[in-house]
């Protein structure tokens, strides 16, 4: 996004897209096929010779760079735009954007994110921040549960802890995390695109289910009408970005931030809102109307949503009824990396 990695060709249509690993992220295929149906020109920056086959069959071709966790990633990446005539790169994980760079750093800190986040009037969770393991157990048993524990920064996913001695268990590094108390309320989401302080785009949605089921990425959701409010606050909150992004709410608080394309970016373009395409279009210097999803229009991640309804019905969350009743097919709905026009990407899942 703007502020990493500087426009090279106002006039270029090709793109390239990274999650600063092997390219085969659910993230990447939203941006190829987002990109190709913008009229662009996706490549994939991949991170080793042995994956031959592209992330999806609009991807126009594949080019090697070195992997995110490689502290001459960002290098690898500025080589590779200086090579051609790209327009920009699309980071594709959260890895790959904190490597390249961002406008605005404090937004990528769940603690700084959060105090931000109610400046601009947006209420997040009570939070209370540990900087490592032993700290955090030394608090282990004043804490209310259940509980959400999540890494300051991305490194791992947030996770659900019932009691004490669940806290460490999904901890993958010693590093600060954030502990939360665990709302179980209705869970949201708005993405869209910011630039020069206007939201361009946006794409309301409401997620019918999740997976993994506590703390997850929508399997199925929905699109509903925009919020004028609670767009003004997200305007205020992104202040000095330009660019994607993706707000998740849980109930009325804002739960997480990220400044990339989603996952769920198919929903978006079924929607009659191409984020992604409309981004590059921006970078252009075209002229872009404002635009807003149109609602109802539904959006399912098969792979998890199958996973997810399969453990309510192990649970006895679901009757089988309302299990069958969940999974049934939609017409005209959109899909994550399910298609039957780009068969390689699910195949390869």
């Amino acid at each position: 996004m703007r502020g990493g990695m500087d426009v090279h060709m106002r006039s270029a249509r090709t793109v390239l897209v990274t999650d600063g690993g092997e390219g085969r992220g659910r993230d990447v295929v939203a941006a190829v096929r987002g990109l190709a149906a913008g009229g662009y020109s996706p490549v994939a920056a991949v991170t080793t010779r042995s994956w031959r086959s592209a992330p999806s069959r609009y991807c126009a071709r594949r080019v090697q760079v070195l992997p995110a966790t490689h502290s001459s990633y960002a290098d690898s990446v500025r080589e590779e735009l200086r090579s051609g005539r790209y327009l920009t790169v699309i980071p594709a994980s959260e890895d790959a954007l904190v490597a390249l760079g961002v406008s605005v750093p404090h937004l990528l800190d769940k603690t700084m994110m959060g105090k931000a986040a109610e400046q601009a009037g947006l209420p997040v969770p009570r939070s209370r921040r540990f900087q490592n393991r032993r700290e955090l157990a030394a608090s282990a048993q004043e804490l209310e549960y259940p509980l959400v524990v999540k890494p300051t920064q991305r490194r791992y996913w947030a996770f659900r802890v019932d009691r004490p001695d669940q806290l460490e268990a999904g901890m993958s590094d010693d590093g600060p995390v954030v502990v939360q108390p665990y709302v179980d309320a209705p869970l949201r989401a708005v993405s869209g695109v910011v630039w020069q302080g206007r939201l361009v785009a946006a794409v309301h949605e409401r997620w019918l289910r999740i997976w993994p089921r506590h703390c997850g990425l929508a399997s199925a959701a929905e699109t509903v009408s925009s919020d004028a409010e609670l767009e003004q606050r997200l305007v205020a909150l992104l202040t000095g970005y330009e660019g994607i992004f993706c707000a998740q709410f849980v109930g009325p608080y804002l739960i997480d931030l990220n400044l990339r394309i989603h996952s769920s970016h198919p929903l978006a373009v079924a929607a009659g809102v191409n984020v992604v395409a409309l981004y590059c279009d921006l970078l252009r210097g075209d002229d872009v109307a404002s635009v807003r999803a149109r609602p109802g229009v539904f959006y399912r991640w098969l792979e998890g949503d199958v996973r997810h309804v399969a453990g309510a019905l192990r649970d006895g969350r679901l009757s089988v009824g309302e299990a069958l009743r969940a999974l049934r097919p939609r017409r005209g709905a959109a899909h994550s990396t399910e298609s039957l026009r780009d068969p390689l990407p699910i195949a390869e899942r």
